[in-house]
Formats: structure tokens, C-alpha cells, sequence
């Protein structure tokens, strides 16, 4: 269950309250909000974080958390915006305890599937903030075999029909060059 108070959200979850400063992100069409909740340690709420997905009406559609057990192997949310056409919720992370500080993991959750996906796991390691272009595509860079850093765009729609599992990503990867 979803409350606002006062620009505080107070979440009710598994019989446990939770109030935290979040970040609410509605989608264009008013009908889901993106919630961050920070999930750090005191002091460092913002190194960790979770995202919860809900209806208009506060009904919870997905929810995915970055925290770690230690707080210092999570991630937390950077970066988010929804897409024009209102069908993605791109945001990107960092890691809570400083580790690769180059690697900027982006991630989507997309309306259709009611899932979130990794584009890491698709395009490899990303090393820059994202840009959102039209109605879904987002760009970035990404970091090449060889040295240095390549531009990649990437339609988030067309990647909906694909396997997520680690091993067609080695087989996208082989493909590319």
C-alpha cells in the first residue's frame, strides 16, 4: 500500500512501515509511477536503493532492490526518466561501495512485460550517463574490446523479443563485430 504524506512517502510492506524521502516518477499518461526509495545505511540512504512500480491507484506492479546486506555492495538509483511513449522507465545505478566507478549499470522496466531488464547484459559494460531520443530509445556508451568507449543506440522495443540469459548476449556479442 502506497500513502504520500506531505511529499513523504510512507510505504506499507509486508505488515512493516517504511518512511523514507523518495522519488516519485509518474509516466506520461498518469496511469503508473516509479517510486525510488533510498535503502542505504544512516547517513548514506541514497548509495542503496529500491524502485517499486505502481498503479495511479497504488497498487504495486514490480518492485526490484539494489540493497546489499553488508551497504557496501549494492547500487543506487542515479539517472531515471520515462520514455516519451510512456512504455519504459529507464534509470541507471551506481555501486553503493565505489567499486568501478566507470561502469554506470542502466537498467528498464518495461510496461508490457511488467519486468525489468539489464541493458548491460545486452549491449556489455556501460560507461556513460543515457540520453532518452523519440519515443523509446535510449543512448550511451559503451566500453569496446579493445580500448576506449563507443556511442550505441538502442530502441528499447525491439530488444523486448529477446532473451535476457547471459549466454545470447555472448552470442550478440560475438555477432557485432
Amino acid at each position: 500500500m502506497l500513502v504520500k504524506i506531505s511529499g513523504v512517502v510512507l510505504l506499507l510492506v509486508s505488515g512493516m512501515s517504511v518512511l523514507a524521502q523518495s522519488t516519485i516518477y509518474e509516466s506520461p499518461n498518469k496511469s503508473l509511477k516509479a517510486i525510488i526509495i533510498p535503502a542505504g545505511m544512516k547517513g548514506y540512504e541514497t548509495y542503496e536503493s529500491r524502485i517499486e512500480v505502481h498503479t495511479s491507484g497504488g497498487r504495486l506492479l514490480r518492485r526490484r532492490s539494489f540493497a546489499s546486506s553488508d551497504q557496501n555492495h549494492g547500487e543506487g538509483i542515479g539517472h531515471a526518466e520515462w520514455s516519451s511513449d510512456g512504455q519504459f522507465f529507464v534509470f541507471n545505478t551506481s555501486s553503493s561501495g565505489g567499486h568501478q566507478p566507470w561502469h554506470v549499470a542502466t537498467y528498464f522496466y518495461s510496461i508490457r512485460n511488467n519486468k525489468f531488464y539489464s541493458l548491460d547484459r545486452v549491449i556489455g559494460p556501460i560507461s556513460s550517463d543515457f540520453k532518452l531520443e523519440g519515443p523509446n530509445t535510449v543512448v550511451m556508451s559503451r566500453l569496446k574490446r579493445d580500448k576506449g568507449q563507443e556511442a550505441v543506440k538502442v530502441a528499447l522495443r525491439s530488444l523486448l523479443s529477446l532473451d535476457f540469459r547471459p549466454a545470447l548476449n555472448k552470442r550478440l556479442q560475438r555477432t557485432r563485430r
